[in-house]
């Protein structure tokens, strides 16, 4: 656009205001082309949204192609003081009932800590090496006690070994004496300390005795012993997962002579399986509520969505439609549409519709058909709108990002366009500048030779 202004002292024109109107006027065709981008700029954001909401109903569709998703347990028990309990989808639906006779335990040996009242003594003030020996799990250490070490240098002597069999040693004040206190990592009846006939830490010249008379074993490593169902079971931990297939239990009480008993309950989880279906639902409509709105054309009004007339996003409405709408074809079940299990269409809005009632009736009884529907290898519902998903957002050659490419590249050659035509504006506001300052510079030379004329007149 030009800079220049004309005064319109000789003729009265305000040509600039002249100028901007005519300019007004050749610049229509460029506003309508940058309508055109906003336009084009509009539809690729939709495209972007709607790959957003494609992509939570691929997630949603994710969950429901494994078999797992729709075998889903829970487990409860009588009394949870006794032990806890998680089920697996692959644990029988049942009662179990378990009675807890002893607890798995590790190892602890405390040390007399006799003549120790602070951590910092002196345990080997011999002038010479000395050696602390034990084992753990059958597993022997022998650590080299250097002269001047205190008693919290040999707690980290052990823990700091870099072949530590697995224990930990700690300091404890009892009110009277500083104690070392050897605890094993892990229960187990295998897992049991000893202090060893190596440890030349004995109390003779200048050590203190640490040998195996001066410890005393607090607590014993032994395995768990419990019944499930009257069968007698030993187990080195109490935390089980290979007694009942599916189930872990957590052994957390024990007596005797009467075990601490406990059931445990396991039932189908049908509510988790039915939320996730809700989830896909949901996923589903929300993309089809969105292609309906923006893919929509009103008669009435002439008004239309930013993606109406869109081929890609039409065909993305119709195939999703398709999948989930009609009948999967092979399955060996009872059930091969989702209207079959209380999801249905609504023929007002296109979106899927879900029966309660009738969904947790065929989730009681049809399980195994509900599964296979959604998943199955090749034709399961939610398989085929994941691998399409998959395929329709492929940043590679996926339909949507084809689309945007094409979208942008549309947008390149009308802002090309735009600028030529720019150019050639300009040039034409600059030659109506130069003509009209022609114009003006010719009209005010008329008049100079008028206003001659008139005086040269007056004074004859």
């Amino acid at each position: 656009m030009s800079s220049f202004t004309i005064g319109g002292l000789s003729t009265g024109i305000d040509y600039n205001d002249l100028i901007s109107k005519l300019m007004e006027v050749k610049r229509q065709p460029v506003k309508i082309l940058e309508n055109k981008i906003t336009s084009y700029n509009d539809k690729m954001s939709s495209y972007s949204e709607l790959s957003t909401k494609l992509s939570s109903l691929k997630s949603a569709a994710d969950k429901l192609k494994y078999s797992y998703s729709f075998y889903v347990n829970t487990a409860s028990v009588s009394d949870e003081s006794v032990l806890g309990a998680t089920a697996s989808g692959t644990a029988k639906v049942g009662n179990y009932s378990i009675a807890v006779t002893t607890l798995a335990s590790e190892e602890k040996e405390a040390h007399n800590g006799t003549g120790l009242t602070a951590s910092s003594d002196i345990l080997n003030n011999s002038g010479s090496d000395k050696t602390f020996q034990y084992t753990y799990a059958g597993t022997q250490r022998s650590l080299t006690v250097a002269s001047g070490t205190s008693l919290d240098g040999l707690k980290n002597l052990i823990n700091n070994d870099s072949s530590n069999p697995g224990v930990t040693a700690t300091v404890v004040n009892d009110g009277t004496n500083y104690r070392l206190i050897i605890s094993g990592n892990e229960t187990g009846s295998t897992k049991n300390i000893t202090i060893d006939a190596g440890t030349t830490l004995d109390g003779t010249g200048s050590t203190v005795d640490f040998t195996a008379a001066t410890f005393t074993q607090n607590k014993t490593a032994a395995n768990a012993a419990f019944s499930v169902d009257g069968l007698s079971v030993s187990r080195s931990t109490n935390s089980v997962s290979d007694v009942i297939t599916g189930l872990t239990i957590n052994l957390k009480k024990a007596s005797t002579p009467t075990p601490a008993t406990a059931t445990v309950t396991v039932a189908a989880d049908n509510e988790s399986i039915k939320e996730q279906i809700n989830d896909f639902v949901s996923a589903y409509n929300d993309v089809m509520s969105f292609l309906k709105t923006n893919t929509a054309y009103d008669t009435a009004t002439g008004e239309s969505g930013i993606l109406s007339g869109e081929g890609t996003a039409r065909n993305i409405q119709n195939r999703i439609r398709d999948i989930a709408t009609t009948s999967v074809p092979g399955l060996s079940g009872s059930i091969s549409m989702l209207a079959e299990i209380g999801i249905t269409t609504d023929y007002k809005t296109g979106n899927l519709s879900v029966n309660s009632s009738t969904l947790d009736t065929k989730l009681g009884s049809n399980l195994d058909d509900i599964a296979d529907l959604f998943k199955n290898t090749s034709k399961g519902i939610a398989t085929q709108i994941y691998k399409y998903i998959g395929e329709l957002t492929s940043t590679v050659d996926g339909a949507i990002t084809l689309r945007k490419d094409g979208l942008s590249d549309i947008i390149k050659s009308i802002s090309n366009t735009i600028r030529n035509m720019e150019f050639r504006l300009d040039k034409a506001e600059n030659d109506m500048v130069r003509q009209f300052t022609a114009l003006e510079k010719l009209v005010g030379n008329y008049n100079s030779i008028g206003n001659y004329l008139s005086n040269f007149s007056t004074k004859a």
